[in-house]
């Protein structure tokens, strides 16, 4: 089937920079591309930083990851990280879909525990890899080699998020042509505020995110601001760039009882016109601790009032919780 259009959801793409690098703010980014193997499989570079503002163009890097993987049908059979830990050789074998998350959380409960770099990674890995699906069926369509699904599995699928609801535009289209829809997002501005990565490869994608963190306004002393920004992005075979699902979510948490007290999501790109309904679900989070954000989002969050994506991206802002323990090094 071609790539639809009339189907479509939200086209905004975040064109502003980053927050600006103000005295005290922190920042943490990550990077997760996957690439198809010329040969077989896929490979995967994983990138995550902690830095501090140090001047007005210039951070302080804290700490930074780099994992590297080769994938096939999405089970790792080569991993490898800098710096080196060893442990992550346990995870050869694995699959990096259902199941993986809490692999991870009794491989490395210490990481988990310190809401750190390489968790991030891990834990993200796996809507990554969930997504990177999309940059297969581009290429199939691109290449007029898409396969039908088999009869049954939108019914299957239905219900699942607000995208997939049982009436959605989606979900119809899937009964009709037996193919799940595809579409071709925005041109995706430059990102600002990123650590080093490799240029996007053709028929790669990326998952990226940038979480702040900055002292709130004068007589709030104990009020922390915070920004998250998430991009999925997809490369084609002429290195244009688009844009498959895009959030902003911002808000205040209380430094003190580390819990949100105020969030604000912002819709930016998402590929089908049902998908902005879950948009309600973020201001859930609010008065939740950061220690229990990821597993209430994890468990509470289902069905059809609620969105992957936005799910993923509310469950990191608990990643706050090391960020407002860096320190600047002394000068």
């Amino acid at each position: 089937m071609p790539f639809v259009t009339d189907i479509l959801g939200p086209r905004r793409p975040v064109v502003q920079r980053a927050s600006p690098l103000v005295p005290g703010l922190r920042r943490r980014t990550s990077t997760i591309d996957t690439h198809p193997d010329e040969v077989r499989g896929s490979v995967a570079d994983l990138r995550a930083r902690d830095a501090v503002a140090a001047g007005a163009d210039h951070v302080d890097v804290l700490g930074e990851i780099r994992v590297n993987a080769h994938l096939v049908d999405n089970v790792i059979d080569q991993i490898e990280s800098t710096p080196r830990d060893g442990r992550l050789e346990a995870l050869r074998g694995c699959r990096v879909g259902a199941g993986f998350r809490s692999k991870v959380g009794k491989l490395l409960p210490d990481e988990v525990q310190r809401a750190s770099l390489l968790h991030l990674l891990l834990d993200d890995w796996v809507g990554a890899a969930l997504v990177s699906g999309y940059g297969l069926q581009h290429t199939a369509i691109t290449l007029g080699v898409e396969q039908k699904l088999p009869r049954g599995v939108a019914d299957r699928m239905a219900g699942i998020c607000a995208g997939f609801a049982p009436e959605a535009s989606l979900i119809g289209y899937a009964r009709q042509h037996d193919v799940i829809p595809t579409g071709r997002g925005p041109v995706a501005p430059p990102l600002d505020g990123l650590h080093d990565a490799e240029p996007l490869r053709p028929r790669g994608m990326r998952r990226f995110r940038r979480l702040d963190a900055w002292p709130g306004e004068a007589g709030s002393v104990e009020s922390v601001d915070f920004e998250a920004h998430f991009r999925d992005s997809h490369m084609d075979d002429d290195r244009v760039e688009t844009i498959v699902h895009e959030y902003t979510v911002a808000g205040t948490v209380d430094e003190s009882t580390r819990t949100i007290t105020s969030v604000r999501a912002e819709v930016r790109v998402l590929p089908w016109q049902e998908c902005p309904g879950a948009i309600g679900s973020a201001a859930r989070v609010r008065g939740m601790s950061l220690a229990e954000l990821r597993d209430r989002v994890r468990g509470e969050f289902v069905g059809t009032s609620t969105c992957t994506h936005l799910n993923d991206t509310l469950r990191s802002i608990a990643d706050l919780g090391a960020l407002l323990e860096l320190r600047a090094p002394r000068t």
